[in-house]
């Protein structure tokens, strides 16, 4: 392995929980790093043995408290940089459209912060969205009329 390569992460597979009741998402906002303070969906990696559907609805579950159910997944995003710490950090997210079934919004786990948010306000980037959080709300609001 080169010096150069030694700075760089393998790339991990990672979930997004893309919950939707009506015409609003959840969003959390992270606690940690990477993308600390930013909002984005929930979301995770994925545990061994378990799908990409139950990856989905566990970190939603941690992450908010909310019950859904996993419906379709979205088209895949691929995140590749740096952090604040200058730590390297490459994901293959899976985004999984997921329905809202029941209960309170409660940040937990690594959430510092979970709201309902509406897609026109996502798309409109009025608020410290996570990059690539916008336009998975918008394929979400295309496909699905939300």
């Amino acid at each position: 392995m080169t010096q150069a390569s030694s700075m760089y992460s393998s790339p991990k597979v990672a979930v997004l929980a893309v919950t939707y009741k009506d015409d609003q998402l959840i969003l959390v906002q992270r606690k940690n790093e990477p993308q600390k303070g930013g909002w984005g969906f929930p979301g995770g990696s994925v545990w061994p043995g378990e799908t990409l559907r139950e990856a989905a609805l566990r970190e939603l579950k941690e992450e908010t408290s909310v019950i859904a159910t996993a419906e379709q997944f979205l088209e895949v995003v691929e995140v590749n940089e740096f952090d604040g710490e200058n730590c390297h950090h490459h994901f293959i997210l899976v985004p999984v459209l997921c329905r809202y079934v029941a209960g309170e919004l409660l940040p937990g786990d690594d959430a510092s912060a979970c709201r309902w948010m509406s897609v026109s306000d996502i798309v409109s980037g009025q608020s410290a969205l996570i990059e690539k959080v916008a336009d998975v709300a918008l394929e979400a609001k295309q496909k699905f009329s939300l």
